[in-house]
């Protein structure tokens, strides 16, 4: 590829990229922005040019990004969503901000959580900044400690598992609000995988490396399918991260299952939702009776808000309803 000056890189040029490549049609794209069909292939063309790529491929049932788009999407995915938060803060700047407001929330919860955040708070007219977060090595004391405002986790029911009782004793200055029970299991892997070419089952799925993603708020439990193995006498082999943070995003999912020999499962709606933007990995819904049986002799997972009772921030609290109404729209 030649050098690339950035500076030709307008916002438009890079949303058109961003919308296309989940949409796959140029008319999609020119009805959900309010732009003409002909300025959508202006854009293109001039990003096709600035980065000396054809970047999309046309297929009989829409554009299909290249490699080269796969690899370039989620940086300028990032582009577009800081420049979303720019126009937000532009929007309110002659409005007095306090310190903004940290959410822990894992990349794999909520399609689109930032636009959907940003856009709530501007047709409320709220005077709120906010930073999310997806990395910290204790969240529960962060919280305390008011280093995070607010946290989403994912959890086994704090009314059926005796041993989180402890959670909520070891924190009584915390509150934790339960927001969704996650009933459904996907399984991700290789689209190549041999596991797709026979019938599924959990004592099959134990015969991988095992790839565990559930964001845990207490970090001594074993994510489900492993309880299960261990459960069961099932020679599960987990896979040990080499990622810096301990969180997994979205994107990175990638980087572990597209060897055709790893599997996750995974409770989030999203990773099904959007797995056309998972490029190399099949996504698929597991069964409803496979999902029970995993569940047969533990708590099935749950949702929790967790923030401080001592909170005096007044916007806190329109963030606290504001998070439980995304969730409980998105989160299926």
């Amino acid at each position: 590829m030649k050098d690339v000056n950035l500076d030709n890189l307008d916002m438009l040029s890079a949303n058109i990229l961003v919308n296309l490549y989940e949409t796959h049609s140029a008319t999609s794209v020119a009805d959900n922005m309010n732009i003409p069909a002909p300025k959508v292939s202006r854009c293109l063309q001039h990003a096709r040019v600035m980065f000396n790529n054809p970047l999309f491929i046309r297929k009989k049932y829409g554009l299909e990004p290249n490699e080269f788009t796969r690899q370039l999407y989620p940086i300028v995915k990032e582009l577009v969503q800081c420049a979303e938060h720019l126009y937000q803060f532009n929007e309110v700047k002659g409005l007095d901000y306090d310190q903004p407001c940290i959410i822990y929330v894992s990349d794999l919860l909520i399609p689109h959580l930032p636009q959907q955040l940003s856009r709530a708070i501007c047709q409320e007219h709220q005077t709120i900044s906010y930073e999310l977060r997806s990395e910290s090595v204790d969240p529960l004391a962060d919280i305390d400690a008011g280093i995070l405002d607010i946290a989403i986790f994912t959890q086994p029911s704090l009314s059926r598992q005796h041993q989180t009782l402890r959670i909520e004793q070891q924190w009584p200055q915390l509150e934790f609000i339960a927001l969704k029970s996650l009933r459904q299991l996907y399984l991700v892997c290789g689209e190549q995988h041999p596991l797709l070419q026979a019938e599924i089952n959990l004592t099959s799925l134990a015969a991988y490396p095992y790839l565990s993603a559930f964001n845990l708020m207490d970090k001594q439990l074993r994510d489900p399918f492993e309880y299960y193995c261990q459960q069961h006498r099932l020679d599960c082999q987990p896979v040990v991260r080499e990622l810096a943070g301990p969180e997994l995003g979205f994107h990175q999912l990638y980087r572990y299952l597209a060897d055709n020999n790893t599997i996750s499962l995974l409770p989030y709606s999203k990773v099904y939702e959007q797995s056309q933007l998972l490029p190399g990995l099949h996504v698929c819904h597991l069964s409803e009776q496979l999902t029970e049986q995993l569940y047969g002799e533990q708590a099935y997972p749950e949702l929790y808000l967790v923030y401080a009772r001592h909170q005096q921030r007044p916007q806190i609290n329109w963030l606290l309803q504001e998070m439980q109404l995304l969730i409980r729209q998105n989160v299926h």
